[in-house]
């Protein structure tokens, strides 16, 4: 649709790019074989897409959401194919996206993720391009991962319809990529900076681009992008659709938004920072140099496929090794600095379940689907919270349930960013002791793992007759009181005859065993 807003200057805010913008940097010397343009379309108008339902000017928020694939305006023959693939309903952002894709309309789209994002706009272009010649169609991503997983998702629905994509990454060889622009694709997908090193070639040219979509606007922002997607707006005409997917909305999206969308249909569902509710999530608190024996502890529990995250790339290696050496040699792993065939193999692997164990930066966070994933630990927490809900959200995908574990010290940074965490998915995260299925019902204020003790059947039932009555009790009664209230730390003396009998059995265990207090509001 036409589109009145100027693409000039965006205005996009940079943000400093982290170790993941890889494929922002030219890889290989420009090649001399001849320039590889895009065909021009043999179809005058979008006019020969199929029919799309009439707009009635219903909020898409507020609109019946109808989850049977038929309802949806889609062909009998993409109908075929997806119903082909084992899909019975449509999520609800599929079930929203899918018509007003359809009908040509601008979207912002939004949900949580592992809600089927990338069918909300690959089944739309599919529809849309089927049976003709040309490029029509780009997608842009932010990693190379993400990018090779919504080409799969093309190829998958788009092939039996004879829809062809190519798809534009870092760690490639150029020549690679104008061979495949050569067969005249009617959708690539690229990250930004591969794609923007094509344009700088001329090898390739935008003018009869119909659909343009940014999946995980979000991430790409974060990772520095806005220089290139800039570049590429500027070359793309005015009159086209533009549909923009995004996990998270923050205020860098909306303004991106709002220069390169026209009277865009919003389409939020769910609470986008929310993580699934069928993930159970669960800390454990260890120091630093403990980290190792409690992974391996948790390796040894849950025996499913396991994703383990690191901040860093040099530390993803170091952790891949140690589990190795631990005697788990089913484990592989991924980060920016390894070659891409590496990286493809290491995921292909695990999806297959060749490899139980995947060690990862925050490179695979975001848009990879990997199915039957049972266990994602933290092996140390993100930099920012929302990475937070990206990571735990490759588990308990599509109503399955889930399992997150993250390793927590006493550091100041892992405290300010768990409260930040807390404050985002609005709810504290249960404490469990290494080797234990129960969580401990007081959350991330807990009781530190190393202040448990072991009591005297006796003691044990004073202390849950009396507990509820009492405002302060010893730290390392609050696992046994098992209150399900907020806990504020504060630091009192004993001062009731309960505390001075749990004080006597506590000097009997040992020298080191603290009495520091917790108070417990009590209604």
């Amino acid at each position: 649709m036409p589109q009145e807003n100027s693409q000039k200057d965006l205005e996009i805010p940079s943000i400093p790019e982290t170790d993941l913008q890889a494929d922002g940097v030219v890889q290989t010397p420009p090649t001399d074989e001849s320039t590889v343009t895009v065909a021009a379309p043999t179809v005058e108008s979008a006019s020969d897409a199929p029919a799309a339902k009439p707009a009635d000017g219903t909020d898409a928020a507020d609109a019946p959401v109808p989850d049977a694939w038929d309802q949806l305006g889609l062909s009998e023959d993409v109908l075929a194919v997806v119903k082909s693939q084992g899909y019975e309903k449509a999520t609800p952002v599929q079930a929203r996206s899918i018509p007003l894709a359809l009908d040509g309309r601008d979207l912002i789209a939004s949900a949580q993720t592992g809600t089927g994002k990338t069918a909300s706009f690959v089944l739309p272009m599919v529809e849309r391009f089927k049976g003709r010649e040309g490029t029509y169609g780009l997608v842009l991503a932010p990693t190379r991962e993400i990018a090779q997983q919504i080409e799969e998702t093309i190829r998958t629905f788009g092939g039996p319809m004879g829809v062809r994509s190519a798809v534009l990454i870092g760690g490639v060889d150029m020549r690679l990529d104008t061979q495949a622009l050569a067969t005249y694709p009617q959708i690539i997908v690229a990250t930004p900076g591969r794609l923007c090193d094509h344009l700088e070639r001329g090898n390739i040219w935008l003018e009869f681009i119909e659909v343009v979509v940014l999946d995980e606007a979000d991430r790409m922002l974060d990772m520095g992008f806005s220089t290139q997607i800039n570049r590429v707006f500027d070359d793309l005409p005015q009159n086209r659709q533009t549909m923009l997917f995004s996990a998270t909305f923050p205020p860098p999206v909306e303004k991106l938004a709002r220069k390169i969308l026209h009277e865009p249909e919003r389409i939020m569902v769910g609470r986008t920072n929310a993580s699934a509710t069928t993930i159970e999530q669960r800390l454990v608190q260890v120091r630093e140099d403990g980290k190792s024996s409690a992974l391996r502890k948790l390796l040894s529990e849950v025996q499913g496929s396991t994703i383990i995250f690191t901040r860093s790339k040099d530390l993803a290696k170091k952790v891949f090794l140690n589990v190795h050496r631990m005697g788990f040699h089913e484990v592989t792993y991924i980060s920016s600095d390894r070659a891409q065939n590496q990286r493809e193999e290491a995921l292909s692997d695990f999806k297959k379940g060749v490899h139980r164990i995947l060690v990862a930066t925050d490179v695979a966070a975001r848009g990879l689907h990997i199915e039957g994933v049972a266990h994602v630990i933290n092996y140390d927490l993100p930099m920012v919270a929302e990475d937070y809900v990206h990571r735990i959200g490759r588990t308990g995908r599509a109503g399955a349930s889930g399992l997150a574990t993250s390793l927590v010290t006493s550091h100041r940074k892992d405290r300010e960013i768990l409260k930040e965490i807390e404050r985002l998915i609005k709810r504290a995260i249960p404490v469990i002791q290494v080797g234990s299925s129960r969580s401990d019902e007081q959350g991330s204020e807990a009781v530190p793992a190393e202040s448990n003790v072991d009591l005297a059947p006796s003691a044990i039932e004073a202390v849950k007759d009396v507990a509820p009555k009492v405002k302060v009790l010893p730290k390392p009664l609050a696992r046994v009181a098992a209150i399900e209230a907020p806990v504020v730390r504060e630091s009192k003396p004993v001062v009731n005859d309960l505390e001075r009998k749990v004080a006597a059995e506590l000097a009997s265990l040992g020298p080191r065993r603290s009495l520091r207090s917790t108070v417990f509001p009590v209604d």
